[in-house]
């Protein structure tokens, strides 16, 4: 089998990371099904309580969506930052900053998944307490209390998405100068490998 030449892994690489795409989902996973007239939050019948989950997408939506918190999409787009490390002439000081962008973007959407697993669990308490309440407007600022927290979670989440979608950009745009460095180096005869 012929060695892949170094032009056609960079495009290669260029049409996966254009591939992946941003979805501003809220970490709709992390909800709580609701069930009946009044929209009770359904308990687990796992051990440990809890309860039930929304769910996350599938392999196959999460492969891409660079935004999940259940994502492998970040390990293809940190592969491209690593190949830009690489050499061919490039910045370091760029793609050293790339690489600490998506790290900072990755443990913060990992934390906010937690984050918004418990907000969503004391939301979903709070709208059981309210329904058992003899008098529930006790509750009533205590549910817009909770209700705000996931909220502000999700907005979060939204600008978390935004930034890596501008990291995501960066990136192609890191490899279009590679590939078309690369192009020129082949046209005046200098090899790659």
């Amino acid at each position: 089998m012929k060695p892949e030449k170094p032009i056609d892994r960079l495009r290669s690489l260029r049409k996966e990371i254009a591939s992946l795409y941003i979805v501003k989902c809220h970490m709709s996973h992390e909800r709580i099904r609701r069930v009946g007239e009044f929209m009770l939050p359904i308990v687990s019948r796992l051990p440990g309580g809890g309860y039930q989950r929304v769910g996350l997408c599938s392999p196959e939506a999460r492969a891409q969506r660079l935004g999940c918190s259940h994502t492998t999409a970040r390990i293809k787009l940190q592969k491209a930052i690593n190949d830009l490390s690489i050499g061919h002439g490039n910045n370091d000081g760029q793609v050293s900053e790339l690489a600490v962008q998506l790290n900072w973007l990755d443990n913060q959407i990992h934390l906010l998944d937690h984050r918004k697993s418990e907000a969503e669990t004391n939301l979903a308490k709070i709208e059981e307490q309210k329904y058992r309440a003899s008098d529930q407007a006790d509750k009533v600022e205590e549910l817009t209390g909770a209700k705000k927290v996931v909220l502000e979670m999700e907005q979060l989440h939204d600008k978390y998405v935004e930034q890596i979608g501008v990291l995501k950009d960066r990136v192609l745009n890191s490899l279009d100068r590679l590939i078309q460095q690369v192009e020129m180096n082949q046209s005046a005869g200098v090899v790659e490998r």
